[in-house]
């Protein structure tokens, strides 16, 4: 699905801060109360330029009605729609169905977590298969806080759910609480294959950085080297 999403992309500047960065995925939002809205006049250019570098768009939506996500997507040729609200599962079939490809975010407590309140979080929507976005819940604000979650415990659910078929999924994501600082740490606990990040790669609020967008992915990619250079070696088949 990515690997590297920096989410509330506003500006075209930005989009070659993140192109340069070697990161794969920007998040257009379409929530209109967060700091990082992209008003509708202003997202055509935006994702046409993002297209233009080959950078997957990802749209985020809180509480907007699955119409309303189909015709922006469509619109805007979307690689995919992130929902980040209270969209129920039928909500992403009927999506699905119309061809749309959409991530659920999953908000879990940012207190102490156990595999189990995750199991819990993710259990209504292993049906449908769709990708995972893990990030912390911040109420009304709807995610892009920098509230960290307990990668700990994402961990121990991964390798539970890794050995259980019946509540696989194919991808699953982190946010919240990421930052250049952080991301290593994030990675090596949690095992996640991809990391999403907004406020962790700003000057201000909504204003992004390109030196922190650099840094922060130049610290995931080293994070999954180091990783996959501590796993042990596969069995020989002679």
């Amino acid at each position: 699905m990515f690997r590297i999403k920096i989410c509330g992309i506003r500006t075209e500047a930005d989009l070659l801060a993140v192109s340069r960065s070697g990161a794969d995925a920007v998040g257009l939002n379409f929530h209109p109360s967060s700091v990082r809205y992209l008003a509708p006049e202003e997202s055509a250019p935006v994702a046409k330029a993002a297209h233009g570098l080959g950078l997957k768009t990802i749209g985020v939506f809180v509480d907007q009605p699955a119409e309303s996500i189909a015709a922006t997507c469509e619109r805007l040729n979307m690689f995919a729609c992130q929902l980040h609200g209270t969209q129920s599962p039928d909500d992403a079939n009927w999506l699905i169905r119309r061809g749309i490809r959409v991530i659920k975010a999953i908000r879990l407590p940012t207190h102490e977590l156990n595999p189990e309140i995750i199991c819990r979080a993710v259990r209504n929507w292993h049906e449908i298969g769709c990708p995972l976005l893990f990030d912390a819940e911040v109420g009304l604000a709807g995610g892009g806080q920098g509230a960290r979650l307990d990668w700990e415990a994402i961990g121990e659910w991964r390798r539970t759910h890794e050995q259980v078929a019946h509540i696989q999924t194919s991808f699953w994501g982190l946010a919240g609480g990421l930052k250049p600082e952080t991301v290593a740490e994030a990675i090596r606990f949690s095992g996640t294959q991809a990391v999403d990040v907004a406020s962790g790669v700003e000057s201000s609020p909504g204003r992004k950085s390109a030196e922190k967008i650099l840094q922060f992915a130049t610290a995931a990619f080293t994070a999954w080297e180091v990783v996959r250079s501590e796993l042990p070696p596969e069995p020989s088949r002679d």
